[in-house]
């Protein structure tokens, strides 16, 4: 008799394990990454998560996002006081650890950067001093004298990125952004001019509908 259970129990334990997982369960979502492994890390997902070693490649490039919800006004990272020292420090410390910059845009609240490294060493050092020299300049902080918290929000948001298709399509989206925050200067730029003529001229071509940004 405990023959014949033993050996029931057994093809029903055979027959559970190949029963498919619900969508969503954390069982399925371990035994998942178990075999695909990690391309991306940081951001927000990563809050309260037990800390892991970010994916890094030599032979594949990524795409990072350092953002900063306090970077506004005085402090917005496109700030006419910031923005040309961010762009200077961004390939001034990517030439001295050794870092290609693909791309590169700056969006006021947070950065984008396309990047390769050789060495996660390189990558770690290079991220590490631009962070805090873009804190500093951005907010003028100063050691013991001038506190003013935590102004990047979380860790920095990483994806490694493949050759072809994704690097094309990664690039494009980094230089969308960079040509975006400059069209809505120029489109902002161009209604205050127009706004200007109207008021003193009485002319108004927002009437006639033949431009619209």
């Amino acid at each position: 008799m405990s023959t014949k259970t033993s050996k029931h129990q057994t093809a029903k334990t055979q027959l559970s394990l190949h029963q498919p997982l619900p969508i969503g369960s954390k069982v399925r979502a371990r035994i998942k990454s178990s075999f695909i492994p990690r391309t991306t890390h940081g951001g927000s997902p990563s809050r309260g998560k037990r800390k892991q070693a970010r994916p890094f490649s030599p032979r594949a490039p990524l795409h990072l996002v350092l953002r900063a919800d306090r970077a506004k006004g005085l402090w917005s990272m496109q700030h006419r006081r910031n923005k040309a020292k961010i762009t200077a420090m961004v390939y001034t410390y990517a030439a001295r650890f050794k870092v290609r910059v693909y791309q590169y845009a700056n969006v006021g609240n947070h950065l984008h950067l396309m990047v390769k490294a050789k060495e996660r060493k390189n990558l770690a050092d290079f991220l590490r001093v631009l962070a805090g020299r873009v804190a500093v300049t951005v907010t003028g902080a100063r050691k013991h004298v001038k506190r003013i918290g935590k102004f990047w929000d979380d860790l920095y948001w990483s994806r490694l990125i493949n050759y072809g298709r994704d690097f094309f399509n990664t690039r494009s989206y980094v230089l969308a952004n960079e040509l975006e925050e400059f069209s809505k200067k120029h489109r902002e730029a161009f209604r205050t001019a127009n706004q200007r003529m109207a008021n003193t001229e009485g002319i108004d071509f927002w009437e006639g509908g033949w431009w619209d940004p």
